[in-house]
Parts: structure tokens; C-alpha cells; sequence
């Protein structure tokens, strides 16, 4: 099965704030329950599948929901949320939170409902999340139980639609209502999970995302090392053909990283998302199928994106946790950039801090410290980038509208902007640290 680590980097950043938080507070109660959190997190992300995804498009045009960390008191407890993104980014509810709790075996489904992999259906508010939970067999041997929420209100309430012995993974498809579950063959449901049947005659199933048609499936995987494949099918891989994808593009598995495919908001589109040696994330568009791709973006860390139902548009999610000290621990502040035309503009960035009183958002451009210097401003021509101590891996100049003018490659501190016209600009450096947009006017 193909296999993906969609939250790599927040898994991390996590892990040190919970070892520093070991040596600070000794409390058994509290360390159990934060070596817990630690181990399963590690877990999930060896053992999660592709489109097991911690963010997922809506069923309009505009619409993610996803789950996060959104909250940590470091005296209290780790808080969980359901995210519900509207307007390309520009709003953010918080419409279902919880408290973190250990599935600590004996709970069963008295446990409540952890917010973990998120799935949506093709209708308006329904959505899906799958968690786990531990308990022992009758040799004392741990193992997991799969669940399944369903809330058809954007993610308020939910109501448990299934529960299975051992690890199980859930797919959702583009059509109202109809959900699959593997393991130990392939079961279909065509009433919200309410019942699954065994699917009989398929004897290959590596599911990804959903295309636009109810049995369209597009998948990507490692032929050969390094080699990767596309696999495409119309009936739920009864049938199948799978075609290689060139090294340039998907280079396969680094460090329990996997490829991830995505559909696009037309029929054959296809985004594929891969890391590479250095650090180094691409994106990667077909427009047929899978038998081409062009890089579409590239850059330094983890890409955490999502495609969107309406064609060339997609997001590329960043979170930051935000220390705080009354009380001691951390909100997550989360930016979604949004991307129009296949990646040639970038049509907002949107910033929202997710604080225990509340969302507060930033709208539209967002300037982040001082590491960076662009110079000299006002400019006639030549631009310089000047980062210190930090990598610059690219430059980008966008224009008021958000249509990109300029891109230059890994480790470029120069730009020469003389062939546009006189105005503002956007010039937005990715450094080995994140992203960074600064103003820039040329005379």
C-alpha cells in the first residue's frame, strides 16, 4: 500500500516541545499522558496511508477542513480541533474541539473522539474523521481498534458510524454518501458508513484520491527504487494501468516520507507532491492523466498541500507554534497560501492564530521578522536578498495581484527586476526556516 506523512514536520516540532516539557514537569500522571501522545504520533505517521490526511478539500469551491494541535497549556492539557477553512483561506472555524486523551487500553468507545484523519464527502458538511484507540488481547498483547465519526453539521457534532478490530483505512470518494475501508479486503458503503459490504473482484487496491467520476482513482508508488508509477483505474481497480513517472518528479520514499497524488478540478488533472535529497520538497502537475508532468513549485521543508475542487487552484499550509507564559505553552499559527493558474499566482496568504480565546486573523499579506533584508528599496533594476545566517533556497516577485513576475532558483540572491514596470511588489523568499514576503516598490 502507499503510504504517506502528511504532518512530518509539526510531528518534529511537536516532539521537542513535549522532551522539554519531560524535563520540567515530572508528575507520572502527566509525563504518561504526553509519552502517549509522543509514541502515537510517531505511529501514526509510520503507518498512515495517503489519503489518510490531517487536511482535506470540501465539497465547494474554497473549502478545507482539517485537523490540528491547536492549543497546548503546558499546566492543563493538549487541545485537539476540527478546522473548518472557508473563502480560500481567509476564514477559519474552530467548529469542534477536545481535550488530548491517551487510548489507554479498557476505554473502548467510551473514549472520546480524538481529531485525527480527516475526510469529506461530496456533500455540503458532511465530513469524516478516523481515529484509534489501544486495548489487549487475551495474551496481554496490544493492538488497535479503527473508528470512524460522522458529522453531517461541518464538523459540530459527530456520531461513531463504525468501529473495527486492528488498523483499518477509510477512502473516501467524489460522490455523495459512498466510503470504502480496507483491510482484510475492500469494503463499500453507499450510505455515509451507516453499512459496508465486501467489494468482490478486486484483487489490487492502493487508493489515493478520488477522481471526478464515482470509480476513478489515481495512485502513486515506487516501481523500482527511486523509480516512481502512477496507477490509474475507472472501476475501483478491477482494472488498472499504471505508467512510470521520471526521477525529476517523484523521486520515492526518504526518511518514511512517501509521494502523495491529488486530484484537480478538471478531468485528468493531477498534482503530485515528493520529497527529494536536501530537504527539498516539489509539486507537480498533469493535465493528462499522469503520462506528463511539469514542476509546478519547489521548495526547502515538508509541503503540506491540498488541491482545490475549482481547476488551478490549490493551498500550501504552514503552522508556527507561538509560545506563550500566562499561562506557560503554545497556540498554533497557521498561514494558507492560496494559489491560482496552476501556481503562477499566488492569489493571498492568509494568517490565523488559533488562541484559547479565539481565532484572530491577519488578511492578505504577512511580513515575518527581520532575517531578511531586500534591498536596495526603492530599486531601479538590481535586487538583493541579504539572509545572514539564514539559506535562501528561491526569490519570487509577485505582483499587487498576486500573478508571479520573477522566479529564480536554489541559493539565488540576486534578481533583476529592470524589465518590470514601475510600482510594488511582493517578494517572497523561501529560506530553510520558512517563508518570507517583504515589500519591494521599483522606479
Amino acid at each position: 500500500m502507499t503510504h504517506a506523512l502528511p504532518n512530518a514536520a509539526h510531528t518534529s516540532s511537536l516532539m521537542s516541545h513535549r522532551l522539554h516539557f519531560f524535563t520540567t514537569f515530572a508528575q507520572k500522571k502527566v509525563m504518561k499522558k504526553y509519552l502517549f501522545l509522543v509514541i502515537m504520533v510517531c505511529l501514526l505517521n509510520i503507518a498512515t496511508t495517503a489519503q489518510q490526511r490531517l487536511i482535506t478539500r470540501g465539497a465547494i469551491e474554497g473549502e478545507l477542513y482539517m485537523s490540528a494541535s491547536w492549543y497546548v497549556n503546558y499546566y492543563e492539557a493538549d487541545y485537539l480541533a476540527i478546522l473548518h477553512i472557508t473563502e480560500n483561506g481567509k476564514k477559519v472555524e474552530i467548529n469542534h474541539s477536545m481535550e488530548y486523551q491517551s487510548p489507554d487500553a479498557g476505554t473502548g468507545d467510551a473514549l472520546p473522539m480524538q481529531a485525527h484523519l480527516i475526510m469529506a464527502d461530496a456533500t455540503p458538511g458532511v465530513v469524516y474523521n478516523a481515529d484509534w484507540y489501544m486495548a489487549y488481547d487475551e495474551d496481554g498483547q496490544p493492538y488497535d481498534y479503527a473508528r470512524l465519526w460522522f458529522s453531517d453539521d461541518y464538523g459540530k457534532t459527530w456520531e461513531l458510524r463504525d468501529t473495527q478490530s486492528w488498523k483499518k483505512y477509510y477512502y473516501v470518494t467524489n460522490s455523495a454518501g459512498i466510503i470504502y475501508r480496507g483491510g482484510g479486503g475492500v469494503y463499500k458503503s453507499i450510505n455515509f458508513a451507516l453499512d459496508f459490504f465486501k467489494e468482490e473482484g478486486i484483487s489490487y487496491w492502493e487508493p489515493c484520491d478520488p477522481g471526478l467520476l464515482l470509480g476513478e482513482v489515481f495512485s502513486a508508488g515506487a516501481m523500482i527504487p527511486y523509480q516512481g508509477k502512477f496507477t490509474y483505474t475507472y472501476d475501483d481497480f478491477k482494472t488498472y494501468t499504471q505508467t512510470a513517472i521520471d526521477s525529476q518528479f517523484m523521486f520515492g520514499q526518504i526518511g518514511g516520507i512517501f509521494p502523495d497524488v491529488f486530484r484537480g478540478g478538471l478531468p485528468g488533472e493531477v498534482y503530485i507532491t515528493s520529497p527529494f535529497p536536501g530537504n527539498i520538497y516539489k509539486l507537480s502537475f498533469s493535465a493528462d492523466t499522469g503520462y506528463h508532468f511539469r514542476v509546478v513549485r519547489q521548495q526547502q521543508g515538508y509541503m503540506h498541500f491540498m488541491s482545490d475542487r475549482k481547476a488551478g487552484d490549490f493551498y500550501i499550509v504552514t503552522q508556527q507554534k507561538i509560545e506563550t507564559q500566562q499561562p506557560w505553552g503554545w497556540y498554533n499559527r497557521m498561514c494558507v497560501e492560496h494559489y491560482t493558474d496552476y501556481g503562477e499566482t499566488l492569489a493571498g496568504i492568509y494568517c490565523h492564530d488559533l488562541t484559547r480565546e479565539g481565532v484572530v486573523t491577519a488578511v492578505g499579506e504577512i511580513e515575518k521578522g527581520e532575517e531578511i533584508t531586500v534591498y536596495p528599496n526603492p530599486t531601479g533594476g538590481e535586487l538583493r536578498v541579504e539572509s545572514g545566517e539564514l539559506r535562501v533556497e528561491s526569490v519570487e516577485i509577485f505582483d499587487l495581484m498576486g500573478r508571479r513576475q520573477k522566479a529564480e532558483g536554489r541559493r539565488q540572491n540576486v534578481v533583476d527586476i529592470s524589465d518590470l514596470s514601475a510600482g510594488m511588489y511582493f517578494v517572497r523568499v523561501q529560506t530553510e526556516n520558512g517563508i518570507i514576503t517583504k515589500k519591494v516598490v521599483k522606479r
